[in-house]
């Protein structure tokens, strides 16, 4: 039997019509289909580490103490990670919540010292970036989160340091007393083939400095520099680059006043790792196990 298309029983006119308006329609249909974007292929998260193992970045081997990322929405917590340190920027407070390090002997050179302070450039726009003037005539020391001497290797890790997101207001006393005699002692660690993992950082609102007890240095309406009532430094030290945590790695830790009563005797102000984290609540060194983390983090520091 014949086949017959539908067109056929209608006048040669309307067929011509019919056929033209199937030829357009299939060809809307197409075009449509080419140029629908296709949904993306679910990405896989990055697993977690196990348990033992460490991150690629060596100032954060044993893991984050907070969480933070490297989105501009995330303003309380924007992860900056260099080759000199990582940190976690607070955009509301303009301080760093917390900055972490490596410390080697290798680190510590005879570069001369940066002669300024500097924005960070690695700050979104959309954040405000402190300058080093903000600091001035506010009574408090531009006081180094990672420390100037433990990266004078090379000029370049050495100007990574006085990026103001590294800086928080410290008391002159506290920053130049024992803050910067505890620094010292953990470099002599370091200089005697020492691996030291560091993180420090400012607790609370509301200092004294030179000019009296402040919470903020005051920017603009919108803007001000949390002034911190306290900084804190926890440092885990293993012998050599070989070694991995053990039960008998020492820890220290020290939580300091952020005002002129410090004295230049650090081990005045120590306290255990876990003091710190059940202040602050962060987790240092997470991907240290849980057997041996429990254990160091809860011994006072005892070493000369």
């Amino acid at each position: 039997m014949a086949v017959t298309s539908p067109l056929q029983p209608l006048p040669p006119r309307q067929r011509w019509i019919a056929a033209i308006l199937l030829v357009v329609i299939l060809g809307v249909v197409a075009l449509v289909s080419r140029w629908t974007p296709r949904p993306e292929p679910a990405t896989a998260p990055t697993p977690a580490p196990a348990a033992g193992e460490t991150l690629a970045n060596r100032n954060i081997r044993y893991g984050l103490p907070g969480p933070a990322q490297a989105d501009p929405a995330s303003r309380e917590a924007f992860l900056i990670a260099r080759e000199q340190y990582v940190l976690s920027y607070n955009d509301t407070k303009k301080i760093p919540n917390w900055v972490s390090w490596h410390l080697t002997k290798s680190d510590i050179g005879k570069t001369d010292r940066e002669p300024g302070f500097l924005p960070d450039p690695d700050l979104p726009r959309e954040f405000y970036a402190v300058k080093q003037a903000d600091y001035n005539n506010s009574g408090f020391d531009r006081g180094h989160m990672c420390p100037s001497k433990d990266r004078s290797d090379t000029r370049e890790n050495n100007r990574a340091t006085f990026y103001m997101t590294n800086i928080v207001p410290q008391s002159p006393a506290c920053n130049q007393r024992a803050w910067a005699q505890l620094e010292v002692d953990c470099r002599r660690l370091a200089q005697r083939g020492r691996e030291l993992y560091i993180v420090c950082g400012p607790h609370g609102e509301g200092g004294t400095g030179l000019e009296g007890f402040k919470t903020a240095i005051t920017l603009s309406r919108k803007n001000a520099i949390t002034v911190p009532n306290a900084v804190w430094k926890v440092v885990m030290i293993l012998p050599n680059a070989e070694a991995v945590p053990d039960a008998e790695t020492p820890t220290l830790a020290a939580v300091m006043p952020n005002d002129q009563s410090v004295g230049p005797n650090w081990k005045q102000y120590l306290v255990t790792v876990g003091d710190v984290e059940q202040k602050t609540g962060l987790k240092f060194f997470p991907l240290v196990p849980d057997e041996v983390g429990n254990v160091i983090k809860n011994r006072l520091y005892t070493e000369p």
